[in-house]
């Protein structure tokens, strides 16, 4: 089931957190980074980037922060704005820096002959995102021809955003759809794509909440439900995030000061308190998620080494990006290593930094001082 493909926004808290975690853990990974449309504010920059600025910042920062391994590109959202030009623009910068990224198109996109200039020798070669109530295999199979893919070199990305994930309930619908497409044609992947994590923070200021993780208990269900061979079917979530993709179109507001800290069933949602300021009260959800129970432990992943030296007051409280960053990296480290938990792969621990400490002499009993 390996390797994971999370689906990560185009964000500073997310790329950057995709680049930092340890290396046997990234070499796991197949993120499909979907990039923010022109209207969503860029933290780097401080303001909206404009079409021309999204193909070529985009196209920069993936290769730079993730410049070697494959990766899918999703310019979904932002693909009216660029127009042809800009998107030839942003996969021209991007595979120019990794040529190992690997375009998506939606099945609509697939008509446009365009995306044939995207296409490498190696396979995959393509990605194609399909929404799981939109799935008509003749039409995608169509759409291939044009474009001149083949089955056997496409990833479908299948998104059941949307659905109720309640393994009861959704575990033999998704089995289902994955023989639908597993008979029609041999694809080189078919990637489950959910979140169970509601659009709505979940937690009450100043409490804590923990919020199932129905997504990665119906993709187990549903892998031992279908006919399809274990390595056709990979697993893909949003990482700490919700499936919705709705991007903010202003700046400024206060962001909510919290983590999400995934465990092995549940993401346990943290909230810091109302009044006060952040490096107090993020001090304070830092020690709660040790105390919780569900710690991971220091040597977990640099995230969970940061998080415990911040309830240690070793390190400062971050910002708003360094929260989401700390969230993303402990969360894609928690799935690799739980889908290679299932495939007998093992993981070291994370490296950390011990805090220094001072040396007593005259608490020393070995010190023996010699009179002059």
């Amino acid at each position: 089931m390996l390797p994971y493909h999370p689906t990560l926004r185009l964000k500073l808290g997310e790329y950057v957190a995709a680049s930092r975690i340890a290396r046997d853990v990234q070499e796991h990974i197949r993120p499909r980074f979907v990039i923010c449309p022109p209207k969503e504010r860029d933290p780097e920059k401080g303001a909206p980037l404009s079409p021309d600025e999204i193909a070529h910042y985009s196209g920069e920062r993936m290769g730079k922060y993730w410049p070697v391994r494959p990766a899918f590109v999703d310019p979904q959202f932002v693909a009216p704005a660029l127009g042809d030009n800009g998107i030839k623009t942003l996969f021209r910068i991007a595979q120019g820096r990794n040529p190992n990224l690997i375009p998506v198109a939606t099945v609509a996109d697939l008509f446009n002959p365009i995306y044939k200039g995207f296409l490498r020798s190696k396979s995959p070669r393509l990605g194609v995102y399909v929404p799981f109530s939109e799935v008509e295999p003749d039409t995608l199979l169509r759409g291939l021809h044009e474009v001149g893919a083949r089955p056997e070199d496409t990833v479908v990305f299948l998104d059941f955003t949307g659905a109720d994930l309640m393994p009861e309930i959704a575990a033999g619908s998704v089995a289902g759809v994955f023989d639908f497409l597993n008979e029609c044609a041999v694809w080189a992947r078919i990637v489950f794509q959910g979140s169970a994590f509601p659009a709505k923070n979940p937690a009450a200021v100043g409490a804590d909440k923990l919020v199932p993780r129905d997504e990665w208990k119906t993709f187990l269900a549903a892998m031992r439900e279908c006919s399809v061979q274990r390595e056709v079917i990979a697993y893909g979530d949003f990482g700490a995030d919700c499936g919705e993709m709705a991007f903010s179109t202003k700046g400024g507001g206060r962001p909510i000061r919290h983590l999400r800290y995934t465990t092995p069933d549940h993401t346990l949602v943290v909230r810091g308190g109302k009044e006060g300021q952040d490096r107090d009260v993020m001090k304070q959800v830092f020690q709660r998620i040790l105390d919780s129970g569900h710690f991971a432990g220091q040597h977990f992943s640099y995230a969970d080494d940061r998080i415990w030296r911040g309830a240690k007051g070793l390190d400062g409280c971050g910002n708003a990006s360094m929260w989401r960053e700390w969230n993303t990296a402990h969360h894609l480290t928690r799935v690799v290593r739980d889908l290679g938990a299932l495939e007998g792969i093992k993981f070291a621990d994370a490296r950390v930094s011990q805090p220094s400490q001072q040396i007593s002499w005259l608490e020393d009993d070995d010190m023996v001082i010699e009179p002059s």
